[in-house]
């Protein structure tokens, strides 16, 4: 069973698309973090676990979808930030770090790692002092295209599923985000791909 770690739930509307990134997530401080680990979801989650200088952990569960109007044009955004019990960012932290995560290689540096445009891509970021690494994978989770092409799935393909099951063993991603969907008021959004429109009733 999940383990629970909600402690403080905000949900906010969000005013201008170009800043959405920088709400959802923290800028790195030289002088007060030590390193701080992403796993981002598409545009729509971000898991965000950050280690400070003096030893402390902070962490949050990071959802956005866009309010769109009819036509399917965004107008803003909501965003949800779920707070992480700092015990658990030092596990999900040390257990990243003993996995490989700030050497991960991104996909384009593979042979035989396939891409495509549509999906869910999933990026993988470390940020430390001067040292940045992103490694983006897409469709992670799938087999599908590889079996399709006859191809046999990298070794750094299978390492990534490992990191991305290290935070989805603490919390189900898939559940966390359709939990903040069920919680929106009526209206028509859009996230990653998708269009959705809730209803009355």
């Amino acid at each position: 069973m999940k383990k629970t770690f909600v402690i403080a739930l905000i949900i906010g509307l969000v005013f201008g698309l170009q800043s959405l990134y920088a709400q959802m997530s923290t800028e790195f401080n030289n002088e007060t973090h030590k390193k701080i680990y992403r796993i981002e979801v598409a545009n729509y989650q971000i898991v965000e676990l950050i280690e400070l200088k003096n030893g402390e952990f902070q962490g949050s569960l990071n959802h956005r979808v866009n309010r769109t109007n009819r036509k399917g044009i965004a107008k803003d955004s909501i965003i949800q930030k779920i707070k992480i019990p700092n015990q658990m960012v030092k596990s999900i932290i040390t257990d990243l770090n003993v996995g490989g995560f700030e050497k991960l290689k991104d996909c384009n540096e593979i042979e035989n790692c396939i891409t495509g445009l549509d999906g869910t891509t999933i990026l993988f970021q470390t940020v430390k002092n001067e040292f940045r690494n992103n490694a983006y994978y897409w469709e992670l989770t799938s087999d599908y295209y590889y079996e399709q092409n006859g191809v046999e799935l990298p070794s750094e393909v299978l390492k990534a599923r490992k990191l991305f099951a290290i935070a989805n063993e603490k919390f189900d991603l898939n559940e966390q985000f359709q939990n903040f969907l069920n919680r929106l008021p009526i209206g028509s959004y859009s996230y990653g791909m998708q269009i959705m429109t809730k209803k009355r009733g």
